[in-house]
């Protein structure tokens, strides 16, 4: 009778391999979960403060715009007006276009190929579609629209 109660004892204690693997499946399950979820949510975050960043740039080019009657042609035209338009800190205009390590931040400013100083668009990295922003999500100032013809600004 005594050996039969240390039996049914020694066999509670302790998890079975099939239930320690069984509860580390589980947990894979959740973090695989967690990361993908996690992954959506750092892109959304990131198209919205590359957007937000391109709405506030067409901000500043149409003040630019009041205070001289045309839009900037340059990006060192560009800069040297913005610093009195408030762009915000952090957003850097330059001559090539954005990368995705870069894209909220990083801007390519193009101007109208016929008439450069009445509007242009901003180009930012869509992390939608994992690349550079078409005509059809880049933000336009002035007399720019998706069926003008642009040139990339020089320095």
């Amino acid at each position: 009778m005594v050996s039969n109660n240390m039996k049914s004892k020694q066999k509670s204690h302790g998890f079975t391999i099939v239930e320690l693997l069984v509860v580390i499946v589980v947990i894979g399950i959740l973090a695989a979960i967690t990361i993908v979820s996690y992954a959506g949510i750092t892109a959304r975050a990131n198209a919205s403060k590359a957007v937000a960043n391109a709405q506030s740039i067409q901000s500043v080019a149409e003040a630019i715009n009041a205070d001289n009657s045309q839009y900037p042609i340059t990006t060192a035209e560009f800069g040297s007006l913005a610093s009195t338009a408030r762009i915000p800190s952090g957003i850097t205009i330059q001559t090539t276009p954005p990368t995705a390590a870069n894209g909220t931040d990083h801007f390519q400013l193009f101007k109208l190929t016929a008439n450069s100083n009445t509007g242009g668009k901003i180009v930012y990295w869509d992390y939608g579609t994992n690349a550079v922003s078409t005509t059809a999500t880049s933000i336009y100032w002035g007399a720019g629209t998706s069926a003008g013809a642009f040139t990339a600004f020089a320095s």
